[in-house]
């Protein structure tokens, strides 16, 4: 009885203090004793991916899609920013720790998500074989057409829409998707490097294909961000470029996280291609299969009369028979045969494994945003941590005693005045707790978050304040602890990485240096810490050189040895620009993609899609690129034939192995040198020409081989002429064109004696 009386007494002080002053402060600035000077303009609840709108009291008439939420969402800004620095990695190299930890992150979480249905998805294929993956495939396709069928069943009987419930939430919606839809294809950006060992070429050339049609294989009309962007205009969606600073801005609210969430999954897979290739095989396979959602998001654009083709076009160009499933099927089966033939079948189970773990991080991060109208609440976990669970047990005791006692009470608390709150039945729920909890954190000066000591609450609960003993001791410092851990940031939600290596039967990760720094940059990508290699080429003078001066080349007096690691290092110049899509989206970067599709092997474009018939090319031998004509020189004239890009740099002087690593160096920071790049691409064009017309006594190609070279330089002229008049409209990136022109054909010449 004697503590119920003294809580009682307590809490009647605690509402006489805040009386006092609110007259006090109200008497100060001459203002109505009407007005509640300490209550907070009912502060909205902050929106998470999962957010619920505000509690309705009678004075908010918002849609769902049109109201605006400016609250911050620390893992949402996470990925955005590193979205914006991926686009830009060569001025923000410092990232890569975080974002080889995000994505062992992202394939840790999902595989344990997946590892709770062990015996569904590809985790039931438990060992790799042609058929048995073929069989999965097939038995999805047919799942997802199964599912298609019963979702028109429910549309014809009347069912409401499932993607979106109107025009405008339509629109919503597909500017929402606009991050992960503007880096389509970018999880095979860096798959077909020169850099990867040569054995893999076949398969790389084959994936990197899927990437080059989702570039609309250098056709702009084609190119998959081309028409997303398209749509953004027909609907006025009023974004900017996606690598621009201003596309991550807050004002263009975009919002869904998980859509951004699942664009850092794409950009990341690819990021490290020698360390996780496995990985960016398998989840390329699981992206290029056919969606349930696709299927739905066509159906249900057409009948609110927006434009669907970006949709359609991945419906059949995805399919499974001739399109990029059945091309993302033959990589992995590939890859997986190769290790099994090279390295033994307790070497395939792993790489197996890896494929798996790329594939469930594909399956595990939606990409579509969820649609407000249509959205299934998932419940929060709540109280959210031990301190809030501690403090809603202190408050819930002291509302039984106190609430009658606060009927005269003007003082509000967020929404709510402070009798609401505290009424026993009400604090029984808890929503209700957890709205208390939120307002109460944003009613300063009360409370002050992250910073106890500043809190008026914590002042008045201590010795000397009005409040003292209403509180016992250890029931302030949770009050304390509860305040301090306000102001803790969030960080985005990590996971064990340990859990992706124990499922893929690797040894543990290396530390984060071994695998981001001191690196050899002609055998890793990305490899942004070393110094710019030095080499005589580009530090003597350039000045008395012409533009219009000829390459002329006498291939009788070539050293191979020389030549070999620029021709093997050549296409290093160029392979950074479709990296990351939105920089093909252009007719500039356009050209550049059909240039190298000339230099990998691919055949010429025609107007329709290529698909499978380019992976029977390759793998009958037919896609002969600048790499494999290198080698065959190499056969030819009996040198010894490298196995990879630093194998066949090492056949060369000190001089051409440095200018070799110089371009490497050089095709990692194409944002800063990229008309030096194109100037450089130009003269090995024109090499490329002059040993395909050469007739003389020393041939180091064969006749067929001479075609095949005719060709690739006829193409690569083509596509680079667009470039040059582009560039030859402003005279400084004129000036840098001709500087790589004259620093490349200096090189070159240097191998002939």
């Amino acid at each position: 009885m004697f503590i119920l009386q003294t809580t009682t007494a307590v809490l009647i002080a605690f509402l006489a203090v805040i009386a006092y002053n609110e007259i006090r402060n109200r008497l100060a600035k001459g203002r109505s004793r009407r007005k509640d000077l300490e209550t907070p303009g009912s502060p909205t609840i902050p929106a998470t991916n999962d957010a619920k709108p505000p509690v309705d009291d009678g004075t908010l008439e918002t849609s769902p899609v049109i109201q605006t939420n400016h609250s911050i969402d620390p893992e949402l800004e996470i990925y955005k920013q590193l979205y914006y620095k991926l686009h830009h990695l060569e001025h923000h190299p410092e990232i890569l720790p975080e974002c080889r930890e995000l994505l062992l992150g992202l394939l840790s979480s999902t595989i344990a998500d997946a590892a709770k249905e062990a015996h569904s998805g590809i985790l039931a294929v438990a060992g790799f074989s042609r058929d048995g993956l073929d069989e999965f495939l097939k038995a999805k396709d047919v799942d997802v057409t199964n599912r298609w069928e019963e979702y028109l069943t429910r549309r014809r009987a009347g069912g409401s829409r499932e993607m979106f419930s109107d025009k405008e939430e339509a629109k919503w919606w597909l500017k929402q998707a606009a991050p992960v839809k503007y880096v389509d294809g970018a999880w095979l950006g860096h798959i077909n490097k020169v850099s990867t060992p040569f054995k893999y070429r076949q398969i790389t050339k084959n994936a990197w294909q899927v990437m080059s049609e989702e570039l609309g294989d250098g056709d702009l009309a084609k190119n998959h961000v081309h028409v997303y962007r398209e749509l953004m205009e027909d609907i006025e969606a009023g974004l900017p470029a996606a690598d621009s600073e201003d596309f991550i801005h807050p004002r263009h609210d975009l919002t869904e996280a998980r859509c951004w969430k699942a664009a850092m999954a794409q950009l990341t897979i690819s990021l490290f291609p020698h360390e996780f290739f496995p990985e960016a095989l398998g989840f390329n396979m699981a992206y290029e299969s056919l969606p349930l959602h696709l299927l739905k998001t066509v159906k249900e654009l057409r009948e609110l009369r927006l434009n669907p083709y970006y949709f359609e076009l991945h419906i059949s160009i995805d399919n499974a028979d001739s399109g990029h499933a059945a091309m993302a099927m033959a990589a992995v089966t590939n890859y997986i045969e190769l290790v099994a033939e090279q390295e033994g079948e307790k070497a395939a189970l792993i790489a197996w494994k890896r494929v798996q773990a790329g594939y469930i991080l594909a399956e595990g991060l939606p990409t579509t945003p969820e649609s407000p109208s249509l959205k299934v609440q998932a419940e929060e976990p709540f109280p959210r941590t031990g301190t809030e669970a501690a403090l809603i047990d202190i408050f819930a005791a002291k509302s039984f005693v106190a609430h009658k006692i606060h009927c005269n009470s003007r003082l509000k608390i967020g929404r709510r005045s402070l009798v609401d709150w505290l009424e026993p039945n009400a604090f029984k729920d808890a929503q209700w707790q957890k709205e208390f909890l939120h307002d109460l954190s944003n009613c300063k000066p009360w409370v002050i978050k992250g910073d106890s000591e500043k809190s008026r609450l914590v002042k008045e609960l201590s010795w000397e304040g009005k409040m003292f003993g209403s509180f016992t001791e250890k029931e302030v410092e949770v009050v304390k602890a509860w305040i301090d851990e306000l102001g803790s940031p969030v960080q985005c939600p990590q996971s064990d990485p340990s859990v992706y290596f124990d499922f893929t039967g690797q040894s543990s990760s290396p530390p984060v240096e071994a695998v981001t720094q001191d690196l050899n940059i002609l055998t890793n990508y990305p490899v942004l810490a070393t110094p710019e290699p030095i080499t005589s080429f580009t530090t003597s003078d350039i000045s008395n050189l012409s533009i219009d001066e000829s390459l002329i080349l006498d291939f009788s007096n070539l050293n191979l040895s020389n030549l070999l690691p620029l021709w093997l290092t050549s296409p290093t110049l160029l392979e950074a620009l479709p990296a990351l899509p939105v920089r093909a989206a252009d007719m500039f970067g356009s050209a550049i993609v059909r240039v190298l599709r000339a230099q990998t092997g691919f055949s010429a474009e025609g107007p329709g899609v290529a698909g499978m018939d380019e992976v029977h090319r390759t793998d009958d031998g037919h896609a002969v690129g600048l790499v494999e004509l290198g080698l065959r020189m190499c056969r030819r004239e009996g040198l010894h034939v490298p196995v990879s890009l630093k194998e066949g740099v090492a056949l060369g002087s000190d001089e051409i192995v440095s200018f070799s690593q110089w371009m490497v160096w050089m095709g990692m920071r194409w944002l800063t040198h990229r008309d030096v790049l194109v100037g450089m691409a130009w003269a090995f064009m024109e090499m490329h020409e002059a040993l395909a017309r050469w007739q003389g006594d020393n041939t180091f190609l064969d006749e067929q081989s001479r075609r095949v070279l005719q060709e690739i330089a006829v193409r690569e002229r083509k596509g680079l002429e667009v470039c040059r008049e582009e560039i030859f409209k402003d005279q400084k990136r004129k000036e840098e064109f001709s500087r790589g022109l004259f620093l490349a054909r200096r090189a070159i010449k240097s191998c002939f004696t």
